[in-house]
């Protein structure tokens, strides 16, 4: 069945929402920009929504693989991916897996540095206050969401974090850190917006560096695709 962008409903830094003919269905278009850090740094290139689309859905459908709910439904163009529509909670998970970005310079720890345990962090989704660091006793001051709630998403993000690291292991990736949002679907929580290189960092295993080629932004999405795609077509 196809499904066409009827109106648009919101319109993020890297991603529009449109409704379509089910009411229950959206369709997430993502564009060719990206606002890196929160909003700090801003790369784009043509085609990079084709990429994060692609690399999102191959990534959605390993966690849907291993029972962890999310959002998705289908690849439907280059760039879009159908989606059931979420009542989106205004909280970013960050999963830190090596000292990077803002933890270093929060906390003095020497960037690049493995943890010796992954780390939770809760950032407030809102642009306008650049997305603070907030604890759980915020979470529950401010009612962004029950109790029961930020217990599975901690419990899901843990789960995703393994399926991610041991996934990119394969591809001679680390996975230093990425970010989750969850939303609730009939009132059940699923993993929601997207995991791709705009909201991760995915390091070659050899430089502890992000992929890169001096003149070509798109290089980090192309190697991250290529490389997924014979992994989950089961080629090693």
């Amino acid at each position: 069945m196809q499904y066409p962008k009827l109106e648009l409903i919101a319109e993020g830094k890297t991603k529009r929402l449109w409704s379509t003919t089910d009411d229950k269905l959206v369709i997430a278009e993502y564009s060719d920009d990206a606002m890196l850090y929160h909003a700090k740094q801003k790369v784009y290139f043509a085609g990079k929504g084709h990429y994060c689309a692609e690399i999102d859905s191959l990534l959605m459908k390993q966690l849907y693989a291993n029972n962890i709910p999310t959002h998705y439904v289908d690849r439907i163009e280059e760039n879009c991916l159908l989606v059931k529509k979420a009542e989106m909670i205004p909280i970013e998970v960050v999963i830190r897996n090596y000292a990077a970005g803002s933890m270093c310079n929060r906390l003095g720890i020497e960037h690049g540095k493995k943890l010796k345990s992954p780390v939770l962090e809760f950032c407030y989704k809102n642009d306008k206050l650049n997305d603070p660091v907030i604890n759980e006793y915020h979470v529950y001051a401010m009612e962004l969401c029950t109790p029961e709630e930020l217990s599975v998403m901690c419990y899901q993000a843990s789960r995703i974090n393994k399926v991610l690291t041991s996934l990119m292991a394969e591809i001679g990736v680390l996975v230093a850190d990425f970010k989750l949002e969850f939303g609730r679907v009939n009132g059940r929580l699923v993993v929601a917006d997207e995991i791709s290189p705009n909201v991760s960092r995915f390091w070659d295993k050899n430089t502890m560096h992000r992929f890169e080629r001096e003149g070509d932004p798109s290089y980090e999405y192309q190697v991250i695709l290529s490389r997924l795609k014979k992994v989950c077509a089961g080629e090693r």
